[in-house]
């Protein structure tokens, strides 16, 4: 059993597997998971799943493949820990209740090898976005949830897929400049809760900074850097999984 910790976000797995970019992404996730078995935590930071909403007694079938590698992590003796995104915020009980993942609140913290850590997907973290923050606000309420369980799952996920579509597209080329405020707001007010590290999601670009002992992480995404941070002996390191069994640091 490795006392290393793994984490990662932003896969944004799709229900439609046809497309050979999703085939490769998923088969080098399944891959990574392997390579991993035996770790001690693995934390999944938002928007793993392009869209996730549990009806009673239907979850996503689209997923299979992915949830049987995280199930066979977990059989290893990996604690799994999962938060989610703006993509994938409804969860229910079948990961804990079936997979024995630990599903965490939007911001967690967590005492990890002597570092206290706070792990959040994100995405609401930038000042102003008012818009956004009032539709989340409105996707998450009672009102909401219920309503979408009385659509049909095809009618539900065929709006899902359209409303991500429209929302990447708002997004698309504003990546760096996030990950830049991201940065100078990190030196100024990530770290007031008494920790010494913090863990974002969200933001598709890779990015570890030092601030005098205090470590700030943007952990990248799986579909164009198939980044993910690892915490080992006390270090914090972020790298990239370029191809099956083979892993580099990344250009930082």
């Amino acid at each position: 059993m490795s006392n290393t910790v793994y984490f990662l976000s932003d896969t944004h797995f799709k229900y439609h597997t046809k497309d050979p970019r999703e085939k490769r992404k998923r088969a080098l996730f399944r891959d990574f998971l392997g390579s991993i078995a035996g770790a001690s935590r693995l934390y999944l930071v938002g928007d793993i799943f392009d869209f996730w909403f549990e009806y009673r007694s239907v979850i996503p079938r689209f997923y299979g493949d992915v949830l049987e590698a995280i199930g066979r992590l977990a059989e290893s003796g990996t604690e799994i820990f999962i938060t989610g995104g703006n993509h994938d915020h409804w969860f229910g009980s079948f990961l804990p209740e079936m997979l024995g993942i630990k599903v965490l609140p939007g911001t967690a913290i967590h005492d990890i090898q002597g570092h206290r850590v706070i792990i959040t997907h994100g995405d609401t973290l930038l000042p102003g976005d008012y818009g956004y923050k009032t539709l989340k606000a409105l996707i998450l309420s009672r009102p909401v949830v219920a309503f979408a369980k009385l659509l049909h799952p095809d009618l539900l996920y065929a709006f899902a897929a359209a409303f991500s579509r429209t929302s990447k597209g708002l997004t698309h080329g504003k990546t760096e400049a996030c990950a830049d405020r991201l940065t100078d707001m990190a030196r100024k007010t990530f770290f007031n809760e008494g920790n010494d590290a913090f863990v974002m999601g969200h933001v598709h670009l890779p990015r570890l900074r030092n601030f005098a002992g205090k470590t700030f992480i943007i952990l990248g995404d799986w579909e164009t850097h198939f980044s993910y941070a690892r915490l080992e002996d006390g270090r914090f390191t972020l790298k990239s999984y370029q191809s099956e069994g083979d892993t580099v640091s990344e250009n930082l």
